[in-house]
């Protein structure tokens, strides 16, 4: 029997296994990736609309603290220095708190691709043998 008959016995050879393989391989790669880009599209729209909801809030907020001063700036105007004064410093320790909670916000871990990271580490374990978590 010749090397060239074990082919047509209707067994897979080495060559499709591997192709097999390869195709599987690909298939979970793309899969991963699609998952990749769908958080990447979920977070690029929530903060877009996280960004276009705080400008509209800051703007609102200055407009009726700005009008809020002057109200009051008219209603007690013999003491105008001493009101613009107060809030002043009301405005620069606000401004101090809103620094300190960004940057620790900041310095916080990011979420994003938490999902599919889970996603490769089964992956991993199924590969492995492993049970998963």
């Amino acid at each position: 029997m010749s090397s060239g008959d074990a082919g047509a016995t209707g067994r897979p050879g080495l060559f499709a296994a591997l192709k097999t393989l390869l195709g599987t391989a690909l298939a979970i790669g793309r899969t991963r990736a699609e998952l990749l880009v769908t958080e990447l599209e979920e977070e690029k729209y929530r903060l877009v609309g996280l960004w276009a909801k705080a400008i509209a809030a800051a703007f609102l907020l200055s407009l009726g603290v700005i009008m809020a001063v002057f109200s009051l700036a008219l209603a007690f105007w013999e003491q105008r220095v001493l009101v613009f004064g107060v809030f002043a410093g009301l405005f620069f320790a606000g401004a101090a708190v809103l620094l300190v909670l960004l940057l620790r916000q900041a310095r916080a871990p990011s979420r994003l691709f938490r999902a599919s990271l889970a996603e490769l580490d089964a992956d991993i374990a199924q590969l492995h043998g492993r049970p998963q978590k």
